[in-house]
């Protein structure tokens, strides 16, 4: 698995690849359990918020974070299943985890 770090690198070069107009912001929302990851997308221009990017993180991205989830206790990290992903223009980002009890208990009884 790679360390965070290159995760983090990675989807910020994923997102600034995949869009080809003008934007101030990419907000990446990221589901994931031990098995699935689901990503969403939206981009902000001018203070106005786009929610059409169309985003396909890369395979070798999604098994990173899938084994990132999975080994969160491992690493002392806090269990979590839902994640954003902010990129700004100027390349600051930022990506914060949490955990959805509500969502877990609905994949827990799919």
């Amino acid at each position: 698995m790679k360390n965070i770090e290159d995760i983090y690198k990675n989807i910020g070069s994923q997102l600034n690849d995949s869009i080809d107009s003008s934007w101030d912001k990419i907000e990446l929302n990221i589901e994931c359990s031990d098995k699935y990851i689901g990503t969403n997308a939206k981009y902000q221009i001018n203070g106005e918020w786009k929610n059409a990017l169309n985003l396909a993180l890369n395979r070798e991205t999604k098994i990173d974070l899938i084994k990132f989830h999975n080994s969160a206790k491992e690493l002392h990290f806090a269990q979590w299943n839902k994640a954003i992903y902010t990129l700004e223009k100027n390349g600051h980002f930022d990506m914060t985890f949490e955990w959805d009890q509500a969502l877990q208990d609905e994949w827990d009884n799919a």
